[in-house]
């Protein structure tokens, strides 16, 4: 005689896939944070061989090849750029305010856009450069 089985249903749901979706999310998030950070000024930084990457949150000065300095992508004179400062969401003396110089930039503007910048009151503050290889390649 036959005994007929009766199938068991299992009760559970496979999170495989949803495994995976998320650590797509992830990767992809990871990836474009770092651009989404930079701004769309076209500038080309000059080279370091001791750059560090600077994604934490910070304030960036953007000075263009033209002499245009920005802040947030608005274009701000250099008299007012250390009340700007001031004013910016976030903004205190230990907040890192990092100074995007296009490298044909004049030089004295940015050594007037630092002195802008000390004079706002802030105690951190880094020119950016951009990572190159060791001999100027």
């Amino acid at each position: 005689m036959e005994i007929e089985r009766r199938k068991r249903r299992h009760s559970h749901i496979d999170i495989a896939p949803l495994v995976d979706v998320v650590f797509n999310l992830l990767l992809f998030f990871m990836l474009t944070f770092n651009m989404a950070l930079d701004q769309t000024i076209p500038i080309r930084l000059p080279q370091s061989t001791t750059a560090d990457d600077l994604s934490a949150s910070r304030i960036v000065v953007t000075i263009s090849r033209d002499g245009l300095i920005r802040l947030r992508n608005q274009a701000i004179p250099i008299e007012a750029l250390s009340a700007v400062l001031r004013q910016q969401p976030g903004w205190s003396p230990d907040v890192p305010v990092h100074i995007r110089s296009d490298r044909e930039a004049a030089v004295g503007l940015l050594v007037a856009v630092i002195d802008s910048v000390r004079h706002s009151g802030s105690k951190n503050f880094q020119v950016v450069t951009e990572k190159s290889l060791p001999g100027g390649q």
